[in-house]
């Protein structure tokens, strides 16, 4: 009796699961910069640092609508690609890649990632310009 009793139950829970997948979800992901590694190298001489793409996801059009250089304590900045504005490179931005970006008077910079669809920003790295002990250090 228990037997037909545990059956009968475990047909009535089972019966909406079936061996048919579901379709794909229709919810998108969410929006993230690329996966990069970027490094910084001071030209004191040139008042300006070249930052270069060390490693990771190419930089594209699709996961991208532009990637700046900035100076943190001024309005420069420097397009390094860009769907919409003038650039310095164009898509895909792969590892190698290299920019050089002047500093003027300015301590540090801010890599900023635009997501594709404009609206969202977000730092992907940042670096303070060494003072002149850290250089001779």
């Amino acid at each position: 009796m228990f037997r037909r009793s545990f059956l009968t139950a475990a047909s009535a829970t089972l019966a909406g699961c079936g061996l048919t997948p579901s379709p794909p979800s229709t919810e998108s992901y969410p929006e993230s910069p690329p996966n990069v590694l970027l490094s910084f190298e001071w030209v004191a001489e040139a008042a300006a640092v070249d930052v270069t793409f060390v490693r990771g996801n190419r930089v594209t059009a699709a996961n991208t609508a532009e990637l700046l250089v900035r100076s943190a304590e001024s309005d420069r900045t420097t397009v390094w690609v860009s769907r919409e504005h003038d650039a310095e490179s164009e898509y895909p931005l792969t590892p190698g890649a290299t920019l050089r970006h002047s500093l003027g008077e300015t301590s540090g910079v801010r890599v900023v990632w635009a997501a594709p669809n404009g609206r969202k920003r977000s730092v992907l790295a940042a670096a303070d310009r060494p003072t002149p002990t850290e250089r001779e250090g």
